[in-house]
């Protein structure tokens, strides 16, 4: 039974396992001046930064009567959110400082959004039908089928988004201000652009959230039934790969054909075909033409203890073999 007298705080209790440096942190901003500093360092902010903010400007700007308790709260934030240059004077915000600020201002500097099953005119990859749709909801895009289960009928980890994922094809976290002023296509291509990048980055080894170190591991089912779901994995996709931050512990699960995609070898040998990998968030069909590359790709297990798969990108009877270890590493590559 836990102990009920402890001495810790409810943000210590909470915050076990990721160190005192980041309670103090959360302690830092539980102050509305504090606040209202960081966003008026932001409202100043004009990239590429070429000046600092005075103290003078920045306490008008607030607009706070009390210069000495002022002074503290900005220097409570010196050094984790906020710079002071000691030469020219004045202050800035540091590189934790923006993230924070523009963290906040992605995710909620616009109204509340959503859309419910907006139909664009791609083909449902799973069951031909010639439309599908698109969801925003909780800060994520999906793309679904009215037709068909979708990729991952079985599956059940999403929680409660389980409910607006019928029909599930793919799944991008968002943010809400990238919903404004793009149509539904619109927004299937730019999310995509998201998603690709963010499979880059943790397959460089790069949590593209807080920069941490990255794992990666190769999964096979090895008793699959692709046939309206496996019973087994929940999945069509008998071959997934799975990244983890071991920092802020964003994650990320990706066919390792798309892993392919992003070496040199693969990359040349569609481009010698005049076919490009590249999704762009102003070509509303690039999403579904490198979705096709991958769909079209061939892929066999070389070994099952370790886990080892090898993709064979193929084009007009030119192929490359990529080979994929447990780590989700491209250990060998042949054309």
């Amino acid at each position: 039974m836990d102990d009920l007298h402890t001495t810790e705080s409810p943000l210590e209790a909470a915050g076990r396992t990721v160190g005192p440096e980041t309670t103090e942190a959360f302690k830092l901003l539980a102050d509305e001046t504090r606040l209202a500093i960081l966003l008026a360092l932001w409202e100043e902010y004009d990239p590429p930064p070429d000046d600092n903010v005075p103290f003078s400007r920045l306490l008008d700007r607030v607009e706070y009567d009390d210069r000495g308790n002022f002074s503290y709260h900005l220097e409570k934030l010196e050094g984790r959110f906020v710079k002071q240059h000691s030469e020219r004077g004045g202050y800035e915000l540091q590189t934790s400082g923006l993230n924070l600020v523009r963290s906040i201002i992605a995710g909620t500097g616009i109204d509340d959004v959503s859309i419910t099953d907006a139909e664009i005119d791609e083909p449902c990859p799973v069951c031909d039908a010639p439309t599908t749709t698109i969801n925003y909801q909780d800060g994520v895009v999906l793309w679904t089928c009215t037709e068909c289960d979708g990729i991952a009928p079985g599956v059940s980890m999403w929680g409660d988004l389980k409910n607006h994922m019928q029909g599930e094809l793919g799944l991008t976290q968002f943010e809400p201000a990238g919903v404004a002023d793009r149509s539904p296509a619109e927004l299937r291509a730019a999310s995509q652009v998201v998603r690709h990048q963010k499979a880059r980055s943790m397959f460089n080894g790069v949590c593209p959230t807080c920069s941490g170190r990255v794992d990666g591991r190769l999964e096979y089912c090895a008793d699959h039934d692709p046939r309206g779901g496996c019973d087994n994995c929940g999945w069509l996709l008998r071959l997934l790969v799975y990244f983890e931050c071991r920092t802020c512990e964003d994650h990320d699960i990706v066919s390792p054909k798309r892993l392919s995609l992003f070496h040199p070898t693969v990359i040349a040998l569609y481009d010698d075909h005049g076919m490009s990998t590249r999704i762009r968030a102003d070509d509303l069909g690039s999403a579904r033409r490198v979705f096709d590359l991958m769909t079209d790709q061939g892929a066999e297990i070389v070994s099952e203890d370790p886990p080892r798969v090898a993709v064979i990108p193929s084009v007009g009877g030119e192929e490359v073999r990529v080979t994929i270890d447990e780590t989700a590493s491209i250990v060998d590559v042949s054309r």
